[in-house]
């Protein structure tokens, strides 16, 4: 699917000014990832023709033609009006976003269709209030898939096969997480890997499954090793400029509202889940391809190894001002284990 609101590079202003005469409002959407990425063509564009339904055209997303600024940068990008709106990675600027660092850890859940939504009830409850995101409308924020190990050659099989492999990561917890069982990250985008893996710079990627499809890193492993709970996730969100946001009649934020926040979330959490089950499927099918689960003693030793990361991620969190972040986190992990079992039974 491509995004029929596409603005040539050209034509910004000169569009945006003739749609004004049509419309109250249109706003500009900058994508760091490919436009075809199925983040776009599954959530985000969707979401994009929801809101001009939803506001019977008086409000209207264009996506340009280029990324403004970096991956990393999207959320300064989107806070100083350079577009109106992005979709984020909070890992990308580590230390920036320490309380939603909770979207990040382990063992959090294994289907994001249950997790990515109850994560946007944590933030409203536990992280919202404390102005992490000052300066920008936050219009969803979510936990996305379990995160695993994608290898170019090495099987992962014992602790000591992570010994100085070099992984990249995509958030601090994760890198915390990596040097703490041995191995060296990279902190890099999604985007950035093909070019390192292809190249022999690193020996692979923490990695969703939809990923590894989604940005052609197939070709380039031949392990996937699972990790039950996940042993990392992220953090990911949309958000607006608070001008452009204003810029709205409260008629049509009331509406677009409605389908965003834990709307929003839930659909996003629902697309993940059914591009993990496709990428599983995929790479399974793939020949050269291992996809294998770690042992119950590996798993055990992970586990291990993550809690004096959650003590020092949570001595961070206090210091930004969450009074009890290991409680928002068990609450967190609550949740979605009660979730998950009844969707089980």
């Amino acid at each position: 699917m491509t995004y029929s609101r596409i603005l040539t590079a050209g034509a910004i202003f000169a569009t945006t000014a003739v749609s004004a005469a049509a419309q109250d409002v249109t706003l500009r959407y900058s994508s760091w990832l490919p436009l075809q990425h199925y983040i776009n063509t599954d959530i985000v564009f969707p979401y994009f023709e929801q809101i001009e339904e939803v506001t019977e055209g008086r409000v209207v997303v264009e996506a340009l033609p280029k990324t403004v600024g970096t991956a990393a940068g999207q959320f300064d990008v989107v806070r100083d009006g350079l577009a109106d709106i992005s979709f984020i990675v909070t890992g990308y600027t580590p230390g920036r976003f320490v309380m939603s660092e909770i979207g990040e850890m382990s063992w959090v859940g294994n289907d994001p269709a249950v997790f990515a939504p109850i994560f946007w009830d944590i933030f409203e409850e536990s992280i919202e209030p404390l102005g992490e995101y000052d300066g920008v409308k936050v219009m969803t924020l979510f936990a996305n898939a379990p995160g695993h190990i994608l290898t170019t050659e090495k099987k992962i099989e014992t602790m000591e096969d992570l010994q100085g492999l070099k992984l990249r990561t995509a958030g601090p917890y994760a890198t915390s997480m990596l040097e703490a069982v041995g191995a060296v990250p990279i902190l890099k985008s999604a985007n950035e890997a093909f070019e390192l893996m292809s190249t022999g710079v690193i020996d692979g990627s923490l990695s969703q499954p939809d990923t590894v499809i989604s940005l052609n890193w197939l070709d380039l492993a031949s392990n996937y090793t699972i990790v039950p709970g996940g042993l990392f996730s992220a953090t990911l969100g949309v958000i607006m400029n608070e001008d452009s946001w204003s810029r709205i009649s409260a008629e049509d934020q009331e509406a677009i509202w409605a389908i965003s926040g834990r709307a929003l979330a839930e659909k996003a959490g629902g697309a993940f889940s059914k591009a993990v089950g496709e990428a599983i499927e995929q790479m399974n099918a793939t020949e050269g391809m291992t996809v294998d689960t770690v042992s119950d003693d590996m798993l055990a030793q992970l586990q291990e190894a993550t809690v004096p990361l959650e003590e020092a991620w949570a001595e961070r969190a206090r210091e930004k001002g969450m009074e009890n972040p290991l409680e928002v986190l068990a609450e967190f992990r609550r949740r979605v284990a009660e979730a998950e079992s009844q969707a089980t039974n």
